[in-house]
């Protein structure tokens, strides 16, 4: 069920990145928190790159990047 919220969510915030919508940044920290916790809880080395863009997630939501999108 955590795996199916988390990739609605992603998708949620890039159809928020297309429609120019103010929130999507946070929709997309809910996506890429959730996708951790589900990594966290069912580790496996192959979801290494999986934690990888999540943390990329976070950090370019943090770091208000990329500029133009915002």
């Amino acid at each position: 069920m955590l795996a199916w919220y988390t990739a609605v969510v992603y998708a949620v915030a890039g159809a928020g990145v297309l429609a120019d919508a103010g929130w999507w940044p946070t929709a997309a920290l809910v996506a890429a928190s959730s996708g951790l916790v589900l990594k966290a809880v069912w580790f496996d080395p192959w979801l290494t790159v999986g934690v990888l863009l999540d943390v990329g997630v976070i950090t370019a939501v943090a770091c208000s990047w990329p500029a133009s999108v915002y």
